[in-house]
């Protein structure tokens, strides 16, 4: 069977999922409104970039790497509101470190906490982002998990290779292959 596919709109619906079930203090919810009333404290969720990966499965897939974004924010009024939005921001890297948010996908790795630039539509919160990223997959695989697997390994070196040189293969079952024969 190959390497199950992520389907981004169920990845935003399990990261706020857990974020939510980590963190039952905080408001989650994905995507920053930029106008309005928050209710704080509070998360938000964003994806931020998606890359393609640097390797190739060989599914037929499309591995990506994917930058997501947790945007803790707190009311100013809060006594010590600097240090509490801190103590969130590390609370955050912790939990999303290592995570995998129930999702098929590589571990997270928490990227950084960074103070949020000032932006008049929050003005009175203190407010922070949190980067993590993790690759998945796009695309269904090509393999179907149908088919014998073998149990026997045999290495041939061209030319000596085919039917008629049987006797030159060598069994390499459970063992590393080698580099080169010369």
């Amino acid at each position: 069977m190959g390497i199950k596919e992520i389907n981004i709109v169920d990845a935003h619906e399990a990261i706020v999922q857990k974020l939510k079930e980590a963190f039952p203090k905080c408001t989650v919810g994905d995507y920053r409104c930029e106008t309005g009333k928050v209710v704080a404290p509070a998360l938000a969720l964003e994806l931020s970039e998606i890359e393609p990966s640097d390797s190739d499965p060989g599914t037929g897939q499309l591995e990506i790497n994917m930058r997501w974004v947790v945007y803790p924010l707190i009311h100013f009024r809060v006594k010590n509101a600097a240090r509490e939005v801190a103590a969130i921001v590390c609370a955050l890297a912790k939990f999303i470190d290592g995570n995998r948010f129930g999702l098929p996908v590589s571990a997270a790795k928490f990227v950084g906490g960074y103070p949020e630039d000032f932006k008049p539509a929050k003005d009175g919160y203190e407010e922070w982002r949190v980067e993590f990223e993790f690759s998945g997959m796009l695309g269904e695989s090509v393999w179907t998990g149908e088919g014998i697997t073998p149990e026997t390994v045999f290495l041939g070196y061209t030319p000596l290779i085919g039917a008629e040189n049987i006797e030159e293969y060598e069994d390499v079952t459970g063992q590393p292959l080698p580099a080169s024969r010369t």
